[in-house]
């Protein structure tokens, strides 16, 4: 059930993106959201928070009240679990206008700051960084994404710097002898050795994101260049090209703002 709704929030907002350009594709997109929210049973608390981030991208589709309902009813399970749902509830906070639901948010939302702050702070690179078997790379870029929805949203709880941090991080300050570029062919050195459909041809593909410097226990930083080592030199889309892209879009209307 969880797959199903967090497929419809996909769904809904895959619609919103292509109205204008391939109307026929949104609406089926649409239509397969709405039922897919309609029957799916939620029996655990994992599908009650992928109902909420579900509804939550209905109701930025089609400011419709059965989706703000859902979100205003949800407000329990928003704060019981705000560091997973607090980013989606900032997305649709405006549109929902609802000054309740905003000053819950955001009582809800103060100790994240605090949380989140002595994360960034554990390292030199101001952003968490807890590598487990793989490069953390793609999960900064989560990380940061989210962290944008949350600073929109809040500014005055969640400084921009965080996003730039971040960047940074993918472009080349982070550990390691190896600091290049994790996005192949961004940066004056980066990642030229990658393990994507073309690991045995010792190349990279233009704009792929590997997930990064990985951390061999105990304490050692390690980005080789070899093409197939996944956990340092994969491509992904999800999370690694798509959100590379977004946090380059995200940092530069930041600095925009900050020269108006």
């Amino acid at each position: 059930p969880a797959r199903e709704l967090t497929t419809a929030a996909e769904l809904a907002a895959a619609s919103r993106a292509m109205r204008g350009y391939r109307d026929d594709l949104a609406k089926d997109a649409l239509d397969a959201a709405r039922e897919l929210f309609a029957r799916t049973a939620v029996r655990d608390d994992e599908a009650a928070r992928a109902k909420l981030h579900a509804a939550a991208e209905l109701f930025l589709t089609t400011r419709e009240d059965e989706y703000r309902a859902c979100l205003l009813a949800g407000q329990g399970t928003i704060q019981a679990h705000v560091k997973e749902l607090g980013w989606i509830a900032c997305r649709v906070a405006r549109a929902l206008n609802d000054e309740g639901f905003t000053a819950t948010l955001a009582a809800a939302l103060t100790p994240l700051t605090r949380e989140l702050a002595g994360q960034c702070a554990e390292t030199p690179y101001g952003v968490p960084y807890r590598p487990y078997i793989w490069g953390a790379g793609w999960g900064i870029q989560t990380f940061a994404m989210e962290y944008y929805f949350l600073h929109k949203a809040f500014p005055e709880l969640f400084a921009p710097q965080v996003i730039h941090q971040a960047l940074h991080f993918i472009l080349g300050c982070h550990p390691g002898s190896n600091t290049a570029s994790f996005a192949s062919g961004v940066g004056a050195n980066s990642a030229t050795t990658a393990y994507g459909a073309n690991r045995a041809d010792w190349s990279y593909i233009p704009g792929g994101v590997i997930s990064g410097t990985a951390l061999i226990r105990p304490d050692f930083p390690e980005l080789l260049s070899f093409p197939y080592l996944w956990q340092q030199t994969e491509y992904v889309l999800g999370g690694g090209s798509s959100r590379f892209m977004f946090l380059v879009l995200a940092a530069r209307e930041l600095l925009r703002e900050d020269r108006a």
